[in-house]
């Protein structure tokens, strides 16, 4: 029997259907490091969605644009030869299926790296000046 150095992933929604590969390829650099992390992470990730610009403006105007998270679960085998990571909630697929589609429609190539809008109302780590 042939053994693997790394467990095979598979992202898929709860359903078993496949998660977009758009979404696998713009968020791949964090997939890989909770993956290298996996041990101190755990099996639950949260991930910022990265829409820049394009993201939907705050009801609270002076709150900025929206920030919207989604919280994945990752399941590994037996075996540990296969890792599936899936989103943790309803909440969290219809967030990733929503996300991918509105950028996906605006041509955002999934590598792209996008400017993120001010965001007043976010906590901030201040200047801190030594006299």
């Amino acid at each position: 029997m042939r053994t693997l150095d790394k467990p095979v992933t598979i992202f898929e929604y709860r359903n078993g259907r496949p998660l977009p590969d758009w979404f696998v390829e713009r968020y791949d650099d964090e997939l890989r490091a909770w993956g290298a992390n996996f041990s101190k992470i755990g099996p639950i990730k949260s991930i910022v969605l990265r829409e820049g610009y394009f993201a939907d403006l705050s009801p609270d105007a002076e709150q900025g644009a929206v920030l919207l998270g989604v919280k994945l679960i990752a399941e590994v085998s037996s075996r540990r030869d296969l890792v599936t990571v899936r989103p943790l909630g309803d909440q969290d697929e219809a967030l990733i299926a929503r996300h991918c589609e509105k950028m996906q429609r605006l041509g955002v190539w999934a590598r792209a790296v996008l400017r993120e809008p001010e965001r007043p109302g976010v906590p901030f780590m201040p200047n801190i000046y030594r006299q």
